[in-house]
Order: C-alpha cells, then structure tokens, then sequence
C-alpha cells in the first residue's frame, strides 16, 4: 500500500471514530436550561416514583433521575440548584373548581338562627336598601325547614317583604326561598312545568300551587338573565375576585384546573379568562365548561361547546368537557337515592336525565369527540350514569370516545364499585368535605349506616380506579384561601377531620369509616396524574417524566414525613410551569 493510500484510509478511520464518539456520547451533548439537584422528589410515575434530580430545557423535562446523571447535562449556561432535601411534586390539577364564579352572586347577610329573628332581619335589610330591584340574601338554615321534607313557605317572606321580589338561598345554595313577587316575576305558577320533578323543582303545596321553595336548576336557570352582570363595581370586582382566586391557586401549586361551571354566566366569564390569556396573564391550563342543569340544556351542550371553543379557546383556555347534574344534594332532598331519606314519605328518587337519555347523549358526545364530568351524590344517580356508559358502550363498542367522571360520590352501593373499574369511569372527591359533624342534620335525613359510609374514596383506589381531586369552591369570603388549598384537601383526606384548630373539644371525631383515611401517596397521584389523565393530559402532565412539561412544585414542608394536622399549612418555595418561575423563587442562595 503506497503512503497516498495509508494516508486516505488512516483519514477515513479517524473519521469513523469520531463520529462514534459522538454518536454514543450524543444524549449527553444536550445542555439542560435548569437541574435541580439533591431532592426528595416523588414523580408520581410508578415506574420510577422517586428521584433526587430533573433537568429542564425548552419548558420539558430531559432528565430525571440521581444528581450524578444530572450533571451529565451541565453547561456554562446551565442554572443548576441544589434543594437540599426539600419535596418535589409535580404541579397539581385541579379537577372541578369553579374560579369563575366567585363573586358573581352578592348577597345581604342574614345570620339569625331564630325564624323570628331570622325575618325581622329581612324586614330590616329591606327598609334599609329601598332601591334594591331584587333582595338577595343568604342564609337560611336548611336544617331549620328540610328536616322532615318541608321546606320555607313563600307566605313568610310574603309577611315582611310583599312589594318586591325576594331571593333567599339557603346555607347550601342549592335551594332558593322566594316570595310571591318573585315567584311573579319569573312567571313562575299553578302551570309552570318543572325542569324535572324531583331534582329541578318547584316544591307545591297540595293544590299544586309552587310554595316558594326552588331547588337546583329550577333556580338556576333564571340567574343570568335577572342577576346578570354587565358594568359597574359588580363587573369590576367579580374581575377582580377571578384573578384573586386563580392566584390563589397557583400559588398552591396549581398548574392546570377544570372549571365545573358558572350557572350560566360562561360567557361573561370565558371572555375574560380569553382576556387574560391574550394578556399573557392566565396562570394555569384552563379547562372551560357547558353545564346541564336542566333537561332542555342537554340539547344545546354539543353547539355551545363548539362555540366557547371557536370563541375563547386559546392555548391554555380550552373546551373538552361537558358537565351535568345528575342529581343534586341531600341537604335539599334533591340527590338521587335508592331508598328514600328517612322521615321524608313524600321523597320520590328521580336524576335529571334517564338512563335512555344519558346513554344517547353519550353517543352524541361521543361522535363529536367530548368528555362528560357528572355531578352523581346520591348511590341511585351513580347506578343510573353507570347504567348509561354500558349502554353506550355497548353500541358504540371500541369507538365509544368519552371519558366520564362521576364527582362528590356521597353514596355508592357496593355492588357498584367494580362496575366503576369496568367501565373505566373516573371518580372525582373534594377531599375536604371528608369531616364529620357530631349535629349533622344528614345523620337524622340518612340514617347512621349510610351517614357512616359517605365519601368512600380509598375504596374506589383499592379497586384500582383512577380518583382525582378538586377544591370546589367559590362562595368567597375569609375562608376561600382555605378551601382553594390543595394541601388543606391532602390534610382533610388524610385524616378525615378538619384542623385541630377548628375542633371544639380535644379529638374531634373522625368521621367514619376511619378505614377510608387516604395515604399521602394517594392524595398526591389523584392531584396530579390521575387528574391529567381525567382531562386527557396524561401524557403531557401530571408526572415528572422525560419527554412531560416541566411543571413542578418545590415545597416547604416534606408531606411524607410531618404533622399530620400541620398539613394544610405547608407552602410552595416556587411553581414551575413548562420550566418557568410561575410562583415564588428558586433558593438562589443554595446554589452548587
């Protein structure tokens, strides 16, 4: 071989080697933008649930792992933080809130315990705002009247407020009281035809004449069009109140939300969280919503869905879930039981759709490829949806698109616990109504065995179904920061009993079955992949995972390994969304 042709294949061999080297070498040639080393993170993905390391670039993780193979994606230009041992969860979803909402109803107060005392209050209110068109006030005891199945009567109010319409919503907000005037206003008579009988309601008396006693859609359904919002400080501060609130839950570690509905008022409520987006001001992945609270609003779900979406939809403001009330709530006897509450002869169990008409509106969703989220309390409205997916699936066979969540689960018979698993229907909990209270009226209105067996979410884990968690909430007031957090869930969840702050006597009751007390573990997987996978985001949130967005939450506390009464005071240090700084700061001063 002469030199000419040595020289040629020592070049090509070279060559070949290099090229090699950097092939093999080419997933460590990538430079992460952040690593956060030496944490305690639980991923919440059970092929890998704990690391000590991530590493970030262009919004998603590239690494997760042990801080030595972190360190393999360092460069100049790398931000790397050492945690120090602080816990790492993924960003939480939230899988029914209701941020829209807050402060879209304003009421006068009415706190007197007294039926006396309770209408001389609203005589009172009346004399002292003589400009008011409508007086809305709240709140009524509904233990006061719903005890034994009979409600308020219009003819009280009618004896202190004659000349204008009264809208009184009790404690619960699911049921109205009215007088005459109001009850003139809406039209509302002898002839009026319920929504649906035994859940949307005009309670009668036994002429069939409406008593004054409103209950769920029958109400809501009159909301936008007499209370609606359009100028002035109410407009402003219903703004005002929405961006409190969505900061509130970001600062929570909040990164992605379903918002279960604004009792028609989406538009004015869509438009703006449009608004914010444009702005580049909404915090979080926004889910938006059609609600079915009324039979005939089942028709118009599919249209307006497609409308909301060609409207407001953006990239974080988006439209694949419609909501329906099935039922409505024990407080009012409107929840759909398989046997009647006791006391209340006169109760006829009924949902807002058949099992028929759920099952079609299913095909429907179906075909236009649309989730269903369904308020389901009582055990007989959970057997109905239940009945309707399988029919559903049944004809639809391997092309039946909908994901279906059933949410607050109050009451589920046994028998219906592996139909859940089945069927792949998801179940929804506000874990922090898992508390019990020694003068519950429902203890009367249920009976101790089924009081004594709500909210029976470890049971649904147990079977391996996927349950996703949500705060719920939007009355306002002092409390909202409480209710909207996360970590006060995780803690109610836990324990099955409010903070020892709150207790009356030392060891306030847990509220029963004990058994059903949920793991840390759980909480955290049904606030974040188990809710990603609800909203169909399983495979970009959810978990800290190669190829995911970097969302994440760096706490103060480590809630594996802490007071569980102290719970629902932990704190994020800082929220990543898609590896950016959403919330707090990252803890400069411990840098490598």
């Amino acid at each position: 071989m002469n030199d000419r042709n040595y020289a040629s294949l020592m070049g090509l061999l070279g060559f070949l080697i290099t090229t090699c080297v950097s092939c093999g070498n080419s997933e460590h040639q990538e430079s992460a933008d952040l690593i956060l080393t030496g944490a305690k993170i639980f991923t919440s993905n059970k092929q890998q649930p704990w690391a000590e390391a991530v590493a970030i670039k262009n919004g998603k993780f590239i690494y997760v792992g042990d801080s030595t193979g972190a360190s393999k994606f360092l460069s100049d230009n790398t931000h790397s933080v050492n945690l120090k041992g602080r816990l790492v969860i993924p960003g939480l979803v939230d899988a029914h809130a209701h941020p829209g909402y807050i402060d879209v109803e304003q009421y006068g107060e009415i706190s007197e315990t007294s039926e006396e005392q309770m209408l001389a209050a609203v005589k009172k209110y009346a004399e002292e705002h003589p400009d008011d068109e409508w007086l809305r006030l709240c709140c009524w005891s509904v233990d006061m009247y719903v005890g034994g199945g009979q409600g308020p009567n219009k003819q009280k109010l009618d004896a202190v407020v004659a000349d204008r319409p009264v809208w009184f919503v009790s404690e619960w907000w699911h049921s109205g009281w009215l007088n005459s005037k109001a009850l003139e206003v809406l039209g509302v008579d002898k002839n009026t035809l319920d929504p649906k009988p035994g859940v949307a309601m005009y309670v009668r008396d036994e002429n069939g004449v409406p008593t004054g006693w409103v209950k769920e859609g029958a109400g809501w359904q009159h909301f936008a069009e007499q209370f609606g919002i359009n100028k002035g400080a109410h407009k402003k501060s219903h703004e005002q109140n929405m961006v409190a609130g969505l900061q509130i839950l970001s600062e929570a570690g909040i990164t992605t939300l379903y918002d279960a509905g604004n009792f028609g008022f989406e538009d004015l409520v869509y438009s703006f969280m449009a608004k914010l987006e444009e702005e580049g001001k909404l915090p979080v992945r926004y889910e938006g919503t059609y609600q079915i609270f009324t039979p005939e609003r089942a028709k118009l779900a599919i249209s307006e869905m497609k409308r909301y979406r060609e409207e407001y939809g953006g990239n974080r403001l988006q439209f694949n879930t419609v909501k329906l009330f099935m039922d409505g709530i024990y407080q009012n006897h409107s929840s759909g039981l398989l046997t009647p509450f006791a006391g209340d002869p006169g109760y006829v169990a009924n949902t807002m759709l058949t099992v028929e008409e759920l099952r079609d509106l299913l095909l429907e969703l179906s075909e236009e490829q649309f989730d269903i989220h369904v308020h389901t309390m009582g055990d007989l409205a959970v057997r109905r949806v239940l009945d309707a997916v399988k029919a559903a699936k049944d004809i639809a066979k391997v092309s039946f698109y909908p994901r279906v969540t059933i949410s607050h689960l109050g009451l589920i018979d046994s028998a219906d616990l592996p139909r859940i698993k089945k069927l792949g229907v998801i179940g929804n909990f506000t874990p922090w109504w898992f508390t019990a209270n020694p003068d519950d009226p429902l203890k009367t209105s249920l009976g101790e065995d089924r009081y004594g067996n709500m909210y029976s979410a470890k049971s649904l884990f147990d079977w391996g179904i996927n349950v996703t968690f949500s705060s719920d909430e939007w009355w306002g007031g002092e409390l909202l920061p409480t209710y909207l957090n996360p970590y006060f869930g995780m803690q109610v969840g836990h324990t099955r009993q409010y903070p020892k702050e709150w207790w009356e006597e030392y060891g306030d009751g847990i509220r029963s079955p004990g058994s059903e007390q949920l793991s840390i573990e759980q909480l955290i997987t049904g606030y974040t992949q188990n809710g990603a996978y609800q909203l169909r985001m399983e495979n970009q949130i959810g978990s800290i995972e190669t190829g995911k967005l970097a969302d994440l939450v760096v706490l103060n506390e480590d809630l594996f390994d802490m007071d569980r009464y102290a719970i629902w005071k932990v704190k994020p240090v800082v929220v990543l969304m898609e590896g950016a700084v959403i919330q707090g700061a990252l803890p400069y001063g411990i840098n490598n």
